[in-house]
């Protein structure tokens, strides 16, 4: 089986936005421990600030994983051209890969990667950044077995 990007067509946005804003306040509740509100708040909050207007920038590149062989959704992948704060200059910053659940654990989210490298390349960036959940050993395993490099690991301990 494999894969490729597909852009999002005219009138998809508001279909993906949806998925993404469940997905995001889901790994708020469920790997960052905040409760459904406070998830949900931050969570439109979030995207409003990365969609202002509630339309993709330019610099926002959206796609759907498609099965080549059926043309059958599996997932979708969101990167954008950033500047990270310690100036490195603009690089590529992954939002979201998401494979849906019938796709996982067939090697759709490794050529996600390869074929986001290979946009990213084409467009003359030099790297990617990403944010993974830390209790998301899947995803982290994924990103390592491609090459990422853990650069800050954030922790908490709950004392009540």
């Amino acid at each position: 089986m494999d894969i490729r990007l597909r852009p999002l067509r005219e009138g998809e946005f508001p279909a993906f936005r949806d998925s993404l804003l469940q997905e995001y306040a889901r790994g708020l509740v469920e790997d960052a421990g905040l409760d459904r509100e406070a998830a949900d708040d931050k969570a439109a909050s979030d995207l409003a600030s990365i969609f202002p207007g509630d339309t993709p920038e330019a610099n926002h590149c959206i796609y759907f994983l498609e099965d080549a062989a059926t043309s059958r959704r599996a997932g979708y992948l969101f990167w954008a051209e950033r500047r990270p704060p310690e100036s490195r200059g603009t690089r590529a910053y992954l939002y979201e890969l998401f494979d849906d659940e019938p796709f996982r654990h067939q090697g759709f989210g490794r050529r996600a990667l390869e074929l986001l490298e290979a946009d990213v390349r084409d467009r003359g960036l030099p790297g990617i950044d990403l944010n993974v959940w830390g209790g998301n050993a899947a995803a982290r395993a994924l990103y390592r077995e491609a090459g990422f490099e853990e650069q800050a690991v954030f922790m908490s301990k709950e004392l009540a």
